[in-house]
C-alpha cells in the first residue's frame, strides 16, 4: 500500500498532513530530511516546518543524507515509519540521493509501507523526471548529477507554489513551457496531493 502526501509548504498545509498521518499510522516519529536546503540561502521555513510537526506531538529527527554514509542512510530509512523530505533545490536533492544509492531503495520502502511526505522539492522529486523544475531551480548547483529521473512515485509532474510569491512568475512559466508536454498538477501552498496506491486526489 503506497501512501504519499505531496505539499508545497508543509507548515501552511499541516492540517491536511495531520489528517493523512492520523488515518495511516500511529507512529509519532518522523525522519526529517532537509538536504535540499543545503544550497539555499533562505532556510527559515525549515524551522517553521519542524515546529509545525512538534506542535502536533511528533518527534522529529533531522537527517541530512549528504552527511552520512549509504549504509547509515539505508539503516535510517529501514527503521522509519514516516519520512519527510523538505523543499529546497530539487536537483541538488536528487544528486545527494543518487550519491548514496537511495532513489530505488526509497521508492521500494514507500511501496512497502513507508509513509512519504514531500514538500516543494520533496514533492517534485516524486515525478518520473525532474528536468522541468529547471525553470525555478538552478540545476547547475548539482555538479555531479548525471540524469534527471525522479522517484517515479506518481505518473504526473507537480508544480508547487502555484500563484504564490516569490514563485508566481516561475510557476506560470513552467506551465506555459510544459503544459502540452507533461501531465502537470498545480498546487498552492495550502493544498496537497494525496496518493493512495495509484490513485490521487488534490485536497484543500
Amino acid at each position: 500500500m503506497k501512501n504519499v502526501i505531496l505539499t508545497s509548504s508543509l507548515y501552511e498545509s499541516i492540517e491536511l498532513v495531520k489528517k493523512f498521518l492520523d488515518k495511516n499510522t500511529e507512529s509519532k516519529k518522523i525522519l526529517f530530511i532537509p538536504t535540499a536546503t543545503n544550497v539555499d540561502e533562505y532556510k527559515k521555513y525549515i524551522h517553521l516546518t519542524q515546529k509545525a510537526f512538534e506542535d502536533f506531538g511528533y518527534e522529529v529527527e533531522n537527517f541530512d543524507v549528504s552527511i552520512f554514509s549509504e549504509k547509515t542512510a539505508k539503516e535510517k530509512l529501514s527503521e522509519a515509519k514516516i519520512v519527510f523530505i523538505s523543499g529546497g533545490n530539487t536537483f541538488y536533492l536528487l544528486q545527494e540521493l543518487k550519491r548514496k544509492n537511495l532513489t530505488s531503495y526509497l521508492k521500494e520502502r514507500i511501496e512497502n509501507g513507508l509513509l512519504y511526505i514531500g514538500e516543494s522539492a520533496g514533492s517534485v522529486i516524486a515525478a518520473p523526471d525532474i528536468e522541468y523544475a529547471s525553470v525555478i531551480d538552478d540545476k547547475t548547483v548539482a555538479t555531479e548529477l548525471d540524469g534527471y529521473a525522479g522517484l517515479n512515485l506518481v505518473d504526473f509532474c507537480i508544480v508547487p507554489h502555484f500563484e504564490e510569491e516569490p514563485f508566481v512568475e516561475g510557476s506560470r512559466k513552467t506551465v506555459e513551457l510544459y503544459k502540452d508536454k507533461l501531465d502537470l498538477k498545480l498546487i498552492n501552498n495550502k493544498e496537497a496531493i494525496l496518493v493512495e496506491n495509484n490513485n490521487f486526489t488534490i485536497i484543500k
